[in-house]
């Protein structure tokens, strides 16, 4: 079972007052991963290349690093490259792909929309479309398949959503896709930090993550592709310049093996399970009238991730007095999610993202906080409506 006590010994920036639960986008870098880092510019001060005896210091490391990325995810030494970002990995998964008219792209709802415009200027010069799917729905298989029968080519399933932290059912979703000869992308920058994922063994035809959302140093995103896929996707001019300046990112590979080796001692399943404790602490705690949740509702769905809502209450106030008055670290904003305002209607949310090193008793106190807001911001809207009924015309 995950100790958050000993873990947050890891993370020494979280210590004081301080509840810290804004881990989504900027999951702090634990002190095996630094001191890993910080080895290699004090023992090696070289790049991986040349015959020095530093260089090739440097060369082991890095090569020793790659193949604990390679076999955590499954993948074969020819079937991954390391970009710059998850923009440059997507742009070169579309250039290997061969689109014709009217061809269609079907996209998860939770994508966010700096993905979707992507995607839908590629398409143009093909004259071909997106179209948004949902793979939170009930009947999922079905609907897909009906959907599939459209004409689509190409699948990109957000494998978790940036802010509800739905798991899409990849078992579910992917043979159906496979089955009708769908090229399917998969984005793991949530899920690869809180699960274990085999690629290969998914069925999936590229996928690609950020290394900074795995409790490493940014700088990478790791792109993969299948066996199937790789003659298309090195053949293309973008492949080739990031393959020319992969060395260039020896130390990023050096520390995202360091955090892969950290979250693997941790045990994914409990990381997972010790997430899905404290969002229902949370939530169990909060709930109420006045508040709204953006949440699974399946406990095997859900990760560490939930927004939510204090109705007449803006999210950035609400963010506001969290960190003011009861020093409790969250993010507000809409997240670039076309899905979660449409559920909203056109509101921001505040999300939370408890990880880690967050305990049980902090969790808890953030429930009760935002009981507390919720109650007393409740109690102000029904002061309002009274006064308002007291200054009516007779």
């Amino acid at each position: 079972m995950l100790d958050p006590y000993k873990v947050r010994e890891d993370f020494p920036s979280i210590a004081g007052d301080y509840i810290f639960m804004n881990n989504a986008d900027s999951t702090g870098i634990p002190i095996p991963v630094l001191e890993k880092v910080l080895a290699y510019y004090n023992e090696v001060k070289s790049r991986p290349g040349s015959e020095s005896t530093p260089s090739q210091k440097a060369l082991e490391l890095y090569l020793d690093a790659r193949d604990v990325i390679l076999k955590h995810f499954g993948i074969a030494e020819d079937n991954i490259v390391f970009s710059s970002s998850n923009f440059q990995s997507l742009t070169v998964i579309l250039q290997s792909i061969e689109f014709k008219n009217n061809d269609i792209v079907l996209i998860s709802s939770n994508t966010q929309s700096k993905i979707v415009n992507l995607v839908e200027e590629y398409l143009s010069k093909s004259r071909g479309r997106v179209e948004v799917f949902d793979f939170e729905t009930e009947n999922l298989e079905e609907k897909l398949k009906t959907i599939v029968k459209k004409g689509v080519k190409v699948a990109l399933i957000n494998h978790v959503c940036g802010a509800t932290g739905t798991i899409i059912p990849l078992d579910k979703v992917v043979p159906v896709l496979k089955d009708r000869g769908v090229v399917t992308i998969l984005d793991a920058t949530y899920s690869a930090q809180r699960m274990r994922i085999n690629l290969p063994k998914i069925g999936v035809d590229y996928a690609y993550f950020k290394s900074g959302n795995i409790f490493s140093i940014e700088g990478t995103s790791i792109l993969y592709f299948s066996e199937e896929r790789a003659n298309s996707i090195k053949k293309t001019q973008g492949y080739l310049l990031i393959k020319r300046g992969e060395e260039e990112k020896h130390i990023d590979t050096v520390a995202l093996a360091a955090a892969i080796k950290y979250l693997n001692e941790l045990g994914f399943e409990d990381i997972l399970n010790h997430e899905r404790s404290l969002v229902d602490e949370i939530t169990s705690i909060a709930s109420g009238d006045g508040i709204s949740f953006y949440q699974p509702a399946s406990r095997d769905s859900k990760t560490g991730i939930f927004s939510l809502t204090i109705n007449n209450l803006p999210s950035n106030l609400l963010q506001v007095i969290l960190e003011d008055q009861f020093h409790i670290i969250a993010e507000s904003g809409s997240f670039d999610s076309q899905f979660l305002l449409q559920k909203t209607g056109g509101r921001n949310v505040l999300r939370l993202s408890p990880t880690i090193f967050n305990t049980i008793e902090e969790a808890r106190r953030v429930g009760e906080k935002l009981a507390e807001i919720r109650e007393s911001w409740r109690g102000k809207a029904v002061e309002k409506e009274a006064g308002e009924e007291e200054q009516k015309p007779e």
